[in-house]
Protein backbone atom coordinates (compact mmCIF):
# COMPACT_ATOMS: atom_id res chain seq x y z
CA UNK A 1 0.00 0.00 0.00
CA UNK A 2 1.22 3.11 -0.87
CA UNK A 3 1.01 5.87 1.73
CA UNK A 4 0.79 9.71 1.15
CA UNK A 5 3.31 11.96 2.59
CA UNK A 6 0.64 13.63 5.00
CA UNK A 7 -2.10 11.44 5.86
CA UNK A 8 -5.20 12.98 7.25
CA UNK A 9 -5.17 13.22 10.70
CA UNK A 10 -8.26 10.95 11.20
CA UNK A 11 -6.24 8.15 9.90
CA UNK A 12 -2.82 8.94 11.27
CA UNK A 13 -5.17 8.72 14.51
CA UNK A 14 -6.49 5.61 13.80
CA UNK A 15 -2.71 3.42 12.41
CA UNK A 16 -1.43 4.96 16.10
CA UNK A 17 -4.11 3.59 17.81
CA UNK A 18 -3.67 -0.03 15.87
CA UNK A 19 -0.59 -0.12 16.43
CA UNK A 20 -0.57 0.51 19.92
CA UNK A 21 -3.26 -2.00 20.06
CA UNK A 22 -1.26 -4.75 18.61
CA UNK A 23 1.69 -3.65 20.81
CA UNK A 24 -0.59 -4.50 23.84
CA UNK A 25 -1.78 -8.09 22.02
CA UNK A 26 1.63 -9.31 21.49
CA UNK A 27 3.10 -8.34 24.90
CA UNK A 28 4.28 -11.57 26.76
CA UNK A 29 1.97 -11.79 29.37
CA UNK A 30 3.39 -11.52 33.18
CA UNK A 31 3.91 -14.84 35.10
CA UNK A 32 0.94 -15.68 37.44
CA UNK A 33 0.32 -16.84 40.73
CA UNK A 34 -1.07 -20.42 39.49
CA UNK A 35 -3.08 -20.55 42.80
CA UNK A 36 -5.11 -17.78 41.66
CA UNK A 37 -6.79 -18.59 38.30
CA UNK A 38 -5.48 -19.90 34.87
CA UNK A 39 -2.20 -19.46 33.82
CA UNK A 40 -1.74 -17.24 30.20
CA UNK A 41 -4.68 -14.77 31.00
CA UNK A 42 -3.36 -10.95 31.54
CA UNK A 43 -6.23 -9.18 32.05
CA UNK A 44 -4.29 -5.74 32.70
CA UNK A 45 -3.85 -6.28 28.23
CA UNK A 46 -7.32 -7.09 27.80
CA UNK A 47 -8.57 -4.05 29.27
CA UNK A 48 -5.95 -2.24 27.99
CA UNK A 49 -7.25 -3.79 24.17
CA UNK A 50 -10.82 -2.25 25.44
CA UNK A 51 -10.03 0.69 25.88
CA UNK A 52 -8.44 1.04 22.80
CA UNK A 53 -11.58 -0.45 20.95
CA UNK A 54 -13.09 2.47 23.01
CA UNK A 55 -10.51 5.57 21.55
CA UNK A 56 -10.93 4.07 17.85
CA UNK A 57 -14.85 3.53 18.14
CA UNK A 58 -15.14 7.05 19.49
CA UNK A 59 -12.43 8.92 16.90
CA UNK A 60 -14.60 7.63 14.12
CA UNK A 61 -17.84 8.69 15.78
CA UNK A 62 -16.81 12.48 16.23
CA UNK A 63 -15.44 12.48 12.63
CA UNK A 64 -16.60 14.56 10.04
CA UNK A 65 -18.07 13.00 7.15
CA UNK A 66 -15.51 14.63 5.01
CA UNK A 67 -12.89 13.18 7.19
CA UNK A 68 -14.42 10.06 6.92
CA UNK A 69 -14.25 9.88 3.45
CA UNK A 70 -10.66 11.37 2.68
CA UNK A 71 -9.58 8.66 5.15
CA UNK A 72 -11.00 6.12 3.21
CA UNK A 73 -9.39 6.98 0.36
CA UNK A 74 -5.95 7.19 2.19
CA UNK A 75 -6.83 3.58 2.89
CA UNK A 76 -6.44 2.81 -1.05
CA UNK A 77 -9.33 1.13 0.03
CA UNK A 78 -7.99 -2.04 1.11
CA UNK A 79 -9.98 -5.09 2.34
CA UNK A 80 -9.10 -6.51 5.23
CA UNK A 81 -7.13 -3.30 6.54
CA UNK A 82 -8.23 -2.14 10.21
CA UNK A 83 -8.20 0.87 9.36
CA UNK A 84 -10.32 1.02 5.98
CA UNK A 85 -12.99 -1.07 7.75
CA UNK A 86 -13.02 1.29 11.05
CA UNK A 87 -14.01 4.31 8.42
CA UNK A 88 -15.89 2.07 5.72
CA UNK A 89 -17.94 0.80 8.98
CA UNK A 90 -18.79 4.24 10.03
CA UNK A 91 -19.28 5.39 6.72
CA UNK A 92 -22.20 2.84 6.00
CA UNK A 93 -23.35 3.90 9.41
CA UNK A 94 -23.74 7.11 8.70
CA UNK A 95 -25.13 5.85 5.09
CA UNK A 96 -22.41 8.45 2.86
CA UNK A 97 -21.79 8.26 -0.88
CA UNK A 98 -17.90 7.52 -1.28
Amino acid sequence: MSEPLSASPLLAELRRLFSAQDSIALMPTPMLDMSVGSMGVDPMSASAIVEMQNQIGALVAKATDQDLIKAYHETDEEPGSLDAEAVLAEIERRNLKI
